[in-house]
């Protein structure tokens, strides 16, 4: 296949994005969003009409999300927030209540914001090569 321009935080998006379809368009390179309610027309007749153009983008599981706090919370060097942080993972609703920890050290926030999306964004990498595809550039950002 030929090596397409992809926006790599577009694609890290879809990855971390749950209850929303995404496409990404193996002509153009596009990360597109199908919205179940109220489709864009031109969208859905693209989707029936070429369905090989679009390629299904399947959201990390919520096993893989987990995985992606725990491999975080190695690096978080106060015991307090490193506990606090532990029992919301092991804990019901551990993805809001992660959150919730997080909010109270901001500095630890900005840092899980940094590791997610240096994360996702090696997710959206192994997702293109997983699909045989060669991304043209990469974002800026890696």
């Amino acid at each position: 296949m030929r090596p397409l321009t992809i926006d790599l935080d577009e694609l890290a998006f879809a990855l971390d994005t749950q209850g929303i379809d995404h496409y990404l368009d193996l002509f153009s390179g596009q990360v597109l969003l199908i919205p179940e309610e109220d489709p864009d027309p031109e969208l859905a007749e693209l989707l029936h009409r070429e369905p090989e153009r679009l390629l299904p983008i399947e959201p990390l599981s919520s096993g893989q999300s987990l995985e992606l706090m725990r491999e975080f919370l190695r690096e978080v060097p106060e015991p307090h927030a490193y506990s606090a942080l532990a029992n919301a993972i092991e804990g019901r609703k551990p993805f809001k209540a992660f959150r919730h920890v997080l909010m109270g050290y901001p500095e630890l926030l900005q840092a899980w914001y940094v590791y997610q999306g240096e994360r996702l964004r090696e997710c959206a990498l192994d997702w293109l090569a997983d699909n045989q595809i060669q991304p043209a550039t990469r974002s800026a950002h890696l």
